[in-house]
């Protein structure tokens, strides 16, 4: 079964987009440390939409790009006032197009990306195909921020860890493995969700790809970017190997 599919429609539900709401505060405080003054943005891998709401109240014209098609209907409705333009499309490599020059790539001041959605890279030359069409589309001087989480969380937050959780219209359980020497980490998803009288199970499988800040930093530089930020996530202190996630805040050459 594909991923983010039924899961979508209990994603908000669970609460699964706090993080990235938790973000834009963080990111409010990055643009004043860097003088940053975005007019239009771009979340990578939107999910619901919900970063996208946030970041719009910071008066950025915001758009989203995710592969679900059910997690954009869901972040149409929630932008839905807002005229937030939606496109689905699948990383590694993507391509926005302008409407009116159907020839030209669409550019941003700014773009995002949390809750690590870039650890679905499972290969360096992947991650590094990210970052060149995120590279492409971003103006002259541009910015991307994105989170990753680091492969001491995987290991100590994913291996042989289960969690549950349950509210009165979902109810789930992960079971998660992380194996060591590929830095590859798996999580094995239920979920159960409340139809009437009756509750419906759907399953999933997600994987993440551990990168060591010394590779991401290696593969943003040979994108073409500047590394303005690599800090301990939620903080401005330097990421260390003793990170969980890691926020990195670099520029468009």
């Amino acid at each position: 079964m594909s991923i983010y599919k039924k899961f979508a429609t209990v994603y908000d539900q669970m609460d699964a987009d706090l993080h990235s709401k938790i973000m834009v505060p963080y990111c409010k405080k990055i643009f004043k440390k860097f003088s940053i003054k975005a007019k239009t943005g771009l979340d990578l891998c939107c999910g619901t939409g919900s970063a996208i709401v946030e970041l719009e109240k910071l008066g950025i014209n915001m758009s989203g790009l995710d592969q679900s098609a059910t997690m954009l209907a869901v972040a149409a409705k929630k932008t839905k006032k807002l005229k937030v333009p939606l496109y689905q499309k699948s990383l590694p490599t993507f391509r926005l197009l302008d409407k009116k020059e159907s020839t030209k790539t669409v550019q941003f001041d700014l773009v995002t990306s949390f809750y690590d959605s870039l650890n679905y890279m499972l290969t360096e030359k992947d991650l590094e195909k990210s970052f060149e069409a995120v590279h492409k589309h971003l103006n002259k001087d541009g910015w991307f921020i994105f989170d990753m989480n680091t492969p001491l969380a995987l290991k100590t937050i994913w291996d042989e860890q289960i969690y549950a959780g349950t509210n009165s219209s979902v109810a789930w359980v992960w079971k998660n493995e992380y194996d060591q020497k590929e830095k590859k980490a798996t999580c094995h998803a239920t979920f159960f969700k409340k139809k009437g009288k009756l509750w419906e199970r759907f399953d999933e499988t997600h994987h993440e790809q551990a990168y060591n800040n010394t590779t991401i930093q290696k593969i943003l530089k040979s994108s073409g970017f500047v590394i303005k930020g690599f800090y301990d996530c939620y903080t401005f202190d330097k990421a260390t190997r003793s990170s969980y996630r890691i926020c990195a805040v670099v520029q468009k050459k």
